[in-house]
Order: C-alpha cells, then sequence, then structure tokens
C-alpha cells in the first residue's frame, strides 16, 4: 500500500488514521476508493460541498490531486488513547509530516477521527498536547466550529471530521454531537460551512477544476 497519493502542491489535504490491518496489503492507496470507509466519511461531504459551490460559483473542486495520507501506516504503533507521550515510532512521523507541511503550506487539512486531529496538532505544534481519546465526537464538533470561524488564508487550517463513528452504532449522536444540536445532519452541516468558506476565498484559492 502506497504511503501518500496526489500531489502535495495542493492545497487542501486529507488526513486518514492509519492503514486497515486486514486490508493494506490489497488496497493501492490511503483512503482507496474502493474501500467502504471512504464512501461513509468524506464522499457524503464531498458531495455537499460540490453541490454548494457549484450553485453559487458554478465551478467545483478539483479531486484529483488533493494530497491524501494517514497520519500513520501501521495501525500497531498507535499509542494508547490516553498517553500524552508517544512512541519514537509516531514521533518520527510527526516529525516527517511537520517537514512536509511547512515545505508546502496547504489551505487546508482535514483530519478523519481523534488519533489523526491530535496528530496534525502536533505537527501544527498547538498547545496543550492531549491523549487522542480526549477528543470524542463533541469535543471534534467544538472544534471544528471553532476553526471554520476563524479560517484564514493565511495560514494552514487544520479541520476536524469523523471517522467511523459516523458509520457506526452510534452514528445518531455523531451527528448530534458534532453539530451540538437535536436532529442535525453532519454531512450536510460540514459540507455547508466548508463551501461557505471556499466560495468566500474562491479567487485566492487554486482548487478548482480548470
Amino acid at each position: 500500500m502506497k504511503k501518500e497519493v496526489g500531489s502535495k502542491n495542493s492545497e487542501i489535504w486529507l488526513l486518514g488514521d492509519s492503514n486497515p490491518k486486514n486490508w493494506q496489503t490489497v488496497l493501492e492507496t490511503p483512503f482507496d476508493p474502493r474501500h467502504p470507509a471512504r464512501h461513509s466519511i468524506w464522499t457524503p461531504v464531498l458531495e455537499v460541498i460540490q453541490d454548494r459551490v457549484f450553485r453559487v460559483c458554478r465551478w467545483r473542486v478539483d479531486t484529483s490531486q488533493i494530497y491524501v495520507r494517514n497520519a500513520i501506516e501501521d495501525p500497531s504503533n498507535k499509542p494508547p488513547s490516553r498517553s500524552i507521550e508517544w512512541g519514537m515510532k509516531v514521533q518520527n512521523e510527526v516529525q516527517e509530516f511537520q517537514k512536509i507541511v511547512r515545505e508546502h503550506c496547504p489551505k487546508i487539512i482535514f483530519s478523519f477521527g481523534a488519533f489523526s486531529f491530535e496528530f496534525a496538532r502536533r505537527v501544527l505544534s498547538e498547545e496543550p498536547r492531549r491523549g487522542y481519546g480526549y477528543w470524542g465526537a463533541r469535543r471534534l464538533g467544538e472544534q471544528f466550529r471553532q476553526r471554520i470561524e476563524q479560517f484564514n488564508l493565511d495560514t494552514t487550517n487544520l479541520l476536524p471530521l469523523l471517522h467511523v463513528s459516523i458509520a457506526r452504532g452510534r452514528f445518531i449522536q455523531s451527528h448530534e454531537y458534532f453539530c451540538g444540536r437535536e436532529g442535525a445532519n453532519y454531512f450536510e452541516f460540514v459540507g455547508k460551512r466548508v463551501a461557505q468558506k471556499l466560495i468566500e476565498y474562491r479567487d485566492e484559492l487554486r482548487v478548482w477544476i480548470e
């Protein structure tokens, strides 16, 4: 399985958790389109983004070059969820990703789930460091809402999204916890707010199909 796919020059990056343990010798890339998880956690958000942007601008986001990778490759290297101090293997991955973020300066990093969010926070030197178990759906939602309001193209915007929790048994709670209200639709909530920022900065972003 490749470690990465897409172009580091893309202004939109996707950061997953780790290679799927039972499928990493079969799948070709992170977020491989054949794996159902991609279509549970990203495709519905992207569909809303594309719809909203097209209705306003008659443009579409070019997804062909989006840079995609997982925080780490081997899932067995993930630290315990409450651990603040991470092992050397994971620290090396943080430093490697930090280097390419600083070199290429993406405008948006979408992280999927608690571990990839905390991983990206450390890449961006955010404090305080947390055990990734701290970031449940409710707190990830609070972070998303705060960060989308503070969206600024002068920096890399880290936007946390949900991982498999949105497709498992407590999916209704995940919608409501993340969005902060009962009856919420996570995909619509996230897609509309991301689209709003893309539209707002449409002339400054280089993310469009030409």
